[in-house]
């Protein structure tokens, strides 16, 4: 897979979660209909995050190779491993959603399609 295809999927999907985190929170993090407005308003934080990432993403999508977007690919594996990882840990909880077994096997797919193609397509550069 060539680092554009990869990053221009990865900031679609950040973008589409960030932008249902932002507009259905109750939805997205699956809260009674009854939720306080904090709770509401403290789950849609992260929806900023989502859309961080999801724009660095897509202006990385045409660079070269370099320190900058290897930190870039690194960065977005760490962030989908430790995301399936505690994705996992609330559906094995006693009353996890089993959709969230989908998110899980989602976000390791990226996290393993980013660690093979950033260390595939690794900055020869020296620091």
């Amino acid at each position: 897979m060539k680092p554009k295809l990869l990053l221009t999927l990865a900031a679609i999907y950040m973008g589409l979660v960030g932008l249902f985190n932002l507009i259905s929170p109750v939805a997205a993090w699956g809260l009674d209909a009854g939720a306080s407005a904090v709770l509401i308003a403290s789950v849609r934080v992260p929806a900023s995050l989502y859309l961080g990432i999801a724009v660095v993403n897509w202006f990385a999508q045409n660079a070269e190779a370099s320190k900058a977007r290897d930190a870039i690919f690194l960065g977005n594996t760490i962030g989908f491993v430790l995301a399936a990882i505690l994705f996992a840990l609330v559906a094995l909880a006693p009353g996890g959603p089993a959709v969230n077994w989908v998110i899980v096997v989602i976000n390791l797919l990226l996290a393993i399609a980013f660690f093979v193609v950033g260390r595939a397509n690794m900055s020869t550069g020296v620091v």
